[in-house]
């Protein structure tokens, strides 16, 4: 009844919802980006040619803009998959609740082979229809949840690892020793972030016998600079000289009022050294390699229903060498300690903070 449903919407989906929601990434070469900025790409009908191969199209369904720096680093992921294998990627940004049900439902119908969902909120609705659609792989990204369904997969680039190393390097170069971390929501995804950090200070603390302190806060939006540059002066009055930024596009804010102040900033998801010299390390959620990673295997041998979890043991990036040769020798030889500690099974990232 519902596959009925969406059949006799879908004309009616692609006319008002498509025109502004579906993207496809531009065939040329200005359709590349730098990390930081958003891929360029172009409209197109969600209802595929009759010259198209149905077999090479995927699409992401997200909940987030495409302009967010985790979606666009996300977005270079599919990026190298349609430069490597020629595969049709269409972007669709399903920015209310109400709609997340129907976009996926509606790829699915069109002929998408592997439908990537991102965030817990699109992820969720992707598993609860995914038996509905046994010929369709759904990839849930960042999602911490595994699902017994056989078409669906839970891909996880977690954020602890690269938030431990930067607490590691914030506690070994504050001044005051006193740091601050500015948050987008009280929910899980995010608070993974400072509890990754914290533990990485309380890492430093007992290993080098410091006494370094964090303060968070929330400012309750992903996109609000100016709730963010607020939340970070007051920390910055509070004393912190450094500050850890997890609030999305609100992030920026954040930078811009360290800044102003003269003080260290933590950038996220990608490297955002670019956006300001304040921002000495970038703490990497290296989502684009599990992308294209995850893809790659689906088209190897497929994919099980299980999650697959990237990070340092399976060697992906976690910062940017560029700011780890700007550090001192002994905070370089602490950030290497923890690099083979956790390759070599020898430290447990997760045993520190609370």
């Amino acid at each position: 009844m519902k596959k009925v449903f969406v059949l006799l919407l879908l004309s009616l989906i692609i006319l008002l919802s498509f025109g502004s929601c579906v993207r496809q990434s531009a065939t040329d070469e200005d359709s590349a980006t730098e990390s930081g900025n958003t891929a360029e790409v172009t409209q197109t009908s969600a209802e595929p040619s009759a010259d198209d191969d149905s077999d090479s199209l995927i699409c992401i369904v997200s909940e987030s803009s495409q302009g967010a720096p985790f979606s666009q680093q996300t977005w270079k992921g599919f990026e190298r998959i349609q430069s490597t294998y020629g595969t049709q990627i269409k972007f669709v940004e399903a920015l209310e609740a109400s709609e997340f049900e129907t976009q996926l439902r509606t790829m699915a119908e069109v002929g998408a082979k592997v439908i990537f969902s991102m965030f817990d909120a699109v992820n969720l609705v992707a598993a609860e229809i995914a038996p509905e659609y046994p010929d369709v792989q759904f990839v849930l990204i960042d999602c911490n949840e595994t699902f017994d369904i056989d078409n669906v997969t839970s891909i996880v680039v977690d954020s602890w690892e690269p938030s431990f190393v930067a607490g590691v390097v914030s506690a070994l170069t504050t001044e005051t020793g006193k740091l601050g971390w500015v948050g987008s929501l009280d929910i899980g995804v995010i608070n993974r972030f400072y509890d990754g950090f914290v533990a990485g200070v309380d890492y430093a603390n007992q290993t080098y016998g410091l006494d370094v302190t964090v303060e968070k806060t929330y400012i309750g939006s992903s996109e609000d600079t100016v709730k963010a540059s607020e939340a970070a002066k007051l920390l910055i009055n509070n004393g912190a000289d450094i500050i850890y930024q997890t609030a999305n596009e609100a992030g920026l804010g954040v930078i811009q009022a360290c800044a102003d102040a003269g003080v260290k900033c933590v950038g996220v998801d990608s490297w955002q050294g670019d956006v300001d010299d304040c921002v000495f390390w970038s703490a990497l959620v290296a989502i684009e390699d599990g992308v294209f990673n995850t893809y790659t295997d689906y088209l190897d041998s497929g994919l099980e229903s299980n999650s697959i979890t990237y990070g340092i043991a399976n060697g992906f990036p976690i910062y940017a060498d560029v700011d780890y040769e700007k550090l001192p020798d002994d905070v370089k030889t602490a950030v290497d300690t923890v690099m083979d500690g956790v390759t070599a099974g020898t430290l447990d990232v997760f045993a520190y903070g609370g």
